[in-house]
């Protein structure tokens, strides 16, 4: 039995191929795997990837990955130095609803360098997403993921709502770099 990881992301800026920055948001559910190349901090399975960028969802959809454009993901956080509500809810039309949500603390203190890997098998070979985040603030959370249990997600976590007993955690830092690369 593995770990269902999700991760949330929202971007002051999100830039791909010398096109302007525009703010977005990612949603991206996976399960914790054994790395493949033995790099990274954590490396998980990509089940799902949303971002309310289309740029990167058509770019990723180009390298196999299922991507998908939605146009409203919706964060709610504001920074209060203590315990905080977080609720991000993806809107998708004609879709269940997907939302997390709970409280978060937010940490001061640098953790040092992180890298996440997300895998996807895809038709031309094993799709790597790394991302390099070169300082990162690791804090603590207390969340809920709550979707259709008629939907796909539902279907694979046996119900509506799901949490998480092995690891949470409310990550802050002020830059990422995503590299995307392909091994046959």
């Amino acid at each position: 039995m593995t770990p269902l990881v999700v991760r949330t992301s929202r971007c002051g800026g999100i830039a791909l191929g010398g096109h302007k920055a525009e703010p977005g948001a990612i949603v991206q559910i996976g399960a914790v795997i054994v790395p493949p190349d033995f790099t990274g901090d954590i490396n998980n399975y990509t089940f799902w990837y949303e971002t309310s960028d289309a740029r990167l969802a058509h770019a990723l959809q180009d390298f196999g990955v299922p991507a998908r454009h939605v146009e409203r993901i919706d964060v709610d956080f504001e920074s209060t130095g203590g315990a905080a509500l977080f609720d991000v809810t993806v809107r998708r039309p004609g879709d269940p609803r997907l939302s997390l949500e709970g409280t978060v603390v937010e940490s001061q203190a640098p953790s040092g360098s992180f890298t996440a890997n997300w895998w996807r098998q895809a038709a031309a070979g094993s799709v790597k997403m790394e991302t390099q985040v070169p300082e990162i603030m690791i804090g603590s959370a207390d969340l809920e993921l709550t979707t259709s249990p008629q939907g796909p997600l539902g279907q694979l976590i046996g119900g509506a709502l799901l949490g998480f007993p092995v690891l949470q955690q409310f990550n802050t830092f002020t830059q990422a770099a995503l590299t995307v690369t392909i091994a046959p």
